[in-house]
Order: C-alpha cells, then structure tokens, then sequence
C-alpha cells in the first residue's frame, strides 16, 4: 500500500509543481501607462468624443479635405482612443482582461466543487449500470434464446408459407423489439452534444440533471463498458471452478424472476448477491477484473462531461471557463483548471488501486 502512495502521490506532486510554475509565470502585473505623445494631447483639445461616430466622421472628412491624406489622422485619432482608455485606468492587459471576464480563485472553486459532484454522481450511475446491465447481457446469453433477427425472419418466412393473424401479430411484436433495440444501441452510441442540441438549444446553470443523464448515457461509455463486463462473466463462467460447482450440484438456473432463476430484485439491487447461486462466485470474480477498468472509465466520464461543457457552452461550470480562458490567453487561470481536472484522475486512480489491493489481500486470506 505505502509503494502505491508513493508513486501517486509523487506522480501528482511533479505535475502540481509544473502547472504551479505555470500559473505563476503566467500571472498578469499591471502595465504602466505609456506617455501621451504632443499630438495626441493636443488633439484632446479639441474636447472630441471619441464614442461618438458622427464626430470621428466629420473629424476624418476634414482631414481630407485640409490635407487629402485621412490615413495619418485616422491612426492619430486610435492613439486618442488608446489614450482616453489609459486615462481611465484601463491598460491593454486590463483590456484583455476585461474581455475575458477574468474569474476569481474562489468563484473557480465552486464551479470545481460543482465538476466533482457531477463526476461522482455519473461515476456512481455508470458503475451501477454497467454491472446491471453486463449481468442481465449475460444472463440472456445463458438462456440460450434464439437472437431477435433470426426469430423475426422464421416469424415472415411462416407468416408468407401460412398467412395467419396471430403470425403477423407476433412479427410485428418482433420487428417493435428489434426497432426499440436499435434506436437504444443508437442512443447509447451517440454523442453527448448530438443528443442535446435536437432535444434543447438552450442551456444554464439549472441543467446539472440533464448534463449527468448526458454523461451517463452518451458518448459510449455505458454500452462499451457494459460489453465488457459482460464478457468477463462470460470467461469466468467457462472457468473450471465453475464446471466443479455445478457437478456439485449448486445452481445453475439463468432464468430471470423465476423460482430457482435469480430474482429481479437481487439483479437490480445496489449491492448484488446471488446467494446459493453460481452467479455469486462469476460476478465477484469479473467485478474484481472490472476494477482495472475504472480509471480507464473515469478518464472517458470526465472527458465526456469536458465536451458537455465545452461544445454546449454551458455557462458557470469548469471547462467552459477552461475553454474561455484559454480564448482570452488567461493561461494562469487555464492552467489552474487543468490542475484540479489532473487531481480528479489522479484521485480516482488512488482509490482504484487500494481497492484493487485490498480486494486481492481479501481473496488471498480466503
């Protein structure tokens, strides 16, 4: 345990020094202001508005008229500009700065803590997801049912040889399931910001709920990672402690909701058990190889919340703060960002690893 701190903890000491380095090169000092050239003040004179078009305009008209070239008189009346703007206080880092709309340090640790509730949250429901429906994939597969495809062209290959009401009825109720199944693949498939904008164009600060459906059910992660759990119950159930317990008689029943079957309840419980059941010994095995996984799973979650964020433009959260500072040259505060999205991995490797370990120092006293 102490080796796997060590190396996290060191890992992220080099990269928080590194962006600290950063953010304190980058940090913007306040620009003194460049002396008023003779001209210029001498134009200031003149009691000009510099805000107001028609003035500009007859100014530049004139110019012309006295001297035919407006082009010099033109850049002289830019320098007025800049100067009216020195004058008030307002250098051309702050002009920046302004436009950026610069956040505080504090304002970004809310919207930070903002980020991490919404991470935990879709990291809860994609692990929960991904268990119960990888477990229900593979309790279909035991139940050895012919595939939807090939039941639905043997129901049109009947219904043509003998038409009959009660095949074309149970065509249909095939060609609905196979319909609902790909429009389900479809949008578990699909990319988080397809799905938003031809649903809703219009997002703020009250759209945390519809952001953490998006993050769970988008961008592939729940269907891919499902797949692979399935799949390692699949392996597991191949195994030969497997093959032993059922010569021994323990159950082996893969249907659903039925007596000796596993129960609904038990599949879609928070915590599963399937005691007395084979399916206890193949899910504590595959959940345990499933644990590897979950950093590679958490670095896709928040990269798919970063995109939410970001190609939304959603307004008060993190990355489209990220997004503008790194558009206004802010790269102080873009890097303070990238230190805490940095950290949220780092943390989710930690935990991952200690639970990986301490589930291997269970299974080795067992």
């Amino acid at each position: 345990m102490k080796r796997i701190l060590r190396r996290h903890l060191s890992s992220a000491l080099v990269v928080s020094i590194i962006l600290g380095v950063v953010f304190i090169a980058t940090r913007p000092e306040p620009e003194q202001s460049a002396p008023i050239p003779e001209s210029v003040r001498l134009l200031q004179e003149l009691d000009l508005n510099t805000r107001d078009a028609f003035q500009k305009q007859l100014y530049l008209d004139m110019a012309f008229a006295l001297t035919g070239d407006s082009a010099k008189y033109k850049q002289l009346w830019q320098k007025l500009v800049l100067a009216e703007a020195q004058q008030a206080g307002l250098t051309k880092s702050q002009l920046r700065q302004k436009m950026a709309n610069r956040r505080s340090v504090p304002a970004l640790f809310l919207m930070y803590v903002k980020f991490i509730l919404i991470y935990l949250v879709v990291m809860a429901l994609t692990y929960y997801g991904v268990q119960t429906l990888g477990t229900y994939l593979f309790l279909r597969y035991k139940q050895q049912n012919p595939p939807d495809a090939y039941r639905f062209l043997f129901a049109l290959r009947r219904l043509i040889s003998e038409p009959e009401w009660q095949t074309a009825k149970r065509l249909g109720a095939i060609g609905f399931k196979i319909l609902c199944k790909a429009m389900l693949y479809l949008l578990l498939f699909t990319p988080a910001y397809v799905i938003a904008y031809s649903i809703k164009t219009d997002f703020d600060t009250e759209s945390v709920p519809f952001m953490i459906l998006l993050g769970v059910i988008s961008n592939g992660v729940l269907i891919t990672y499902s797949n692979k759990f399935y799949h390692f119950l699949l392996n597991e159930s191949r195994k030969g402690y497997v093959r032993t317990a059922i010569v021994k008689n323990l159950n082996n029943d893969y249907s659903i909701g039925r007596k000796r079957g596993i129960r609904w309840r038990s599949l879609l419980a928070l915590k599963k058990k399937f005691p007395g059941h084979v399916l206890e010994h193949i899910f504590m095995n595959a959940r345990f190889q499933y644990f590897a996984t979950l950093k590679e799973q958490a670095a896709f979650i928040i990269t798919g919340l970063l995109i939410i964020e970001m190609a939304l433009n959603i307004h008060g959260h993190l990355s489209y703060e990220l997004l503008q500072q790194l558009l206004y040259q802010n790269y102080d505060l873009a890097a303070l960002i990238i230190l805490g999205i940095f950290l949220i991995v780092k943390a989710t490797e930690l935990i991952t690893d200690l639970a990986i370990f301490k589930e291997q120092k269970r299974l080795g006293s067992s």
